[in-house]
């Protein structure tokens, strides 16, 4: 048995004992029954093994690499296509015998090792096109092996490869997407939110069940992109970041994505716990009101707004961050989601430092600025630190009572 379920189970049995769920023998019996055990790392054999492991494939590499030319054809693709089976067969097998992390090491080793191989038939090939196109072949192979497979590692692996796949997009100037973007590059910041809105949602829809760390890793992903994006945004009205390009194009690319995220949002709802509708469907409805903002800036920056509009959305931005924030905080007490607590809080920091910096930024000295500003800081962090231990608290709570 692992050591953190071990001491986790420790913890939770004191808490049982206090709530007059168990006795301190049956608690005891419970602790005993699955013992602590040293972590995998720690073992001699597992060490060796490791290290031994890989002076064996540097060695295999050096080989390769030196003899590369003389290496036929058929021979790399064969090795390439032979080492992603025998890593998916490995891993099927370590799995079947409860070896679930070395499984998941193993699929994610195979999930690698077919990029090498799309990689590898484009040199040989001499296939010309983007790199954004390797990786979209990538992701869109893989994630079905993932879901097929049923391993969590490797359909987080495919959509990080998708994750991967849009940042190529964006920078890259001849894509579909990079040329919205490349156009103006304040858009970068929109294409970014809404990416955040769209991967959240798409966490959301794994739900509790298998894939919940997919889920948990993915709210993580989109909420922190969300945060990136409008924190800067937020900055609207002092022109720091936008220099609009002389350009009437409509960038569809990029509100063909708001769409995605609207779309997405409008499905997440399924898959939140049960409760009434319209309480299921307002974590939808506050990052709905960041869609229609990030819409709203693209219509700003395209029409070339006056600085008053610049400026209402500056304001709205400082609004939209505090609203969408709080109702992190209270849905994630409600389902005692602490990753939405701690995001929402995060958010209200990282705001309220903008809009400090943006209040007294030219009205001190360099010196004083950065004083009073650490004082602030160190106050405020104190401040929401009790707040999130006062929300996860109350949120634990209402997970023991139902």
């Amino acid at each position: 048995m692992a050591s953190g379920f071990a001491h986790r189970l420790r913890d939770e049995a004191q808490r049982w004992v206090r709530d007059g769920l168990v006795s301190a023998q049956q608690a005891e019996a419970i602790v005993a029954r699955y013992p602590a055990s040293a972590a995998w790392f720690s073992r001699p054999i597992a060490i060796f093994s490791v290290l031994g492991g890989a002076l064996l494939v540097c060695a295999v590499a050096l080989v390769v690499a030196h003899n590369w030319q003389e290496i036929p054809r058929w021979a790399k693709l064969a090795g390439v296509v032979l080492l992603m089976l025998a890593a998916h067969g490995a891993g099927l097998k370590a799995r079947a015998q409860a070896y679930e992390k070395l499984g998941a090491g193993l699929f994610v080793l195979g999930g690698g090792t077919l990029l090498v191989g799309i990689a590898l038939i484009g040199q040989l090939y001499n296939l010309s096109g983007r790199q954004s196109d390797a990786i979209f072949l990538w992701w869109i192979l893989l994630l079905p092996a993932g879901y097929a497979l049923a391993s969590v590692a490797l359909v987080v692996l495919g959509w990080l490869g998708a994750c991967a796949w849009y940042v190529a997009l964006v920078f890259d100037g001849t894509t579909w997407l990079g040329r919205d973007i490349q156009s103006d590059a304040s858009r970068g910041l929109v294409a970014l939110a809404a990416a955040g809105v769209l991967a959240w949602a798409l966490g959301v829809l794994h739900g509790d069940g298998e894939y919940r760390g997919v889920r948990q890793f993915f709210e993580q992903i989109g909420l922190l992109a969300i945060g990136v994006a409008l924190v800067p945004l937020g900055l609207l009205g002092t022109r720091m970041w936008w220099v609009a390009a002389p350009t009437v194009r409509w960038p569809t690319a990029l509100l063909g994505v708001l769409v995605l995220a609207t779309i997405a949002l409008a499905a997440a709802p399924s898959r939140l716990p049960p409760d009434r509708l319209v309480v299921r469907a307002g974590p939808s409805a506050a990052l709905f009101l960041v869609v229609l903002y990030l819409g709203a800036v693209v219509v700003a920056l395209l029409t070339h707004a006056p600085a008053v509009t610049f400026r209402v959305l500056d304001w709205a931005d400082w609004a939209l961050l505090i609203v969408v924030a709080l109702a992190l905080i209270l849905y994630g007490a409600r389902w005692d989601r602490t990753s939405w607590i701690n995001w929402g809080i995060v958010w209200i920091g990282a705001d309220t430092v903008a809009r400090y910096f943006e209040l007294f930024g030219s009205m001190l000295q360099t010196s004083a600025l950065f004083f009073a500003t650490g004082v602030f800081v160190l106050l405020l962090g104190w401040a929401l630190e009790r707040l999130r231990r006062r929300m996860t608290a109350r949120a634990a709570m209402l997970q023991r009572s139902r």
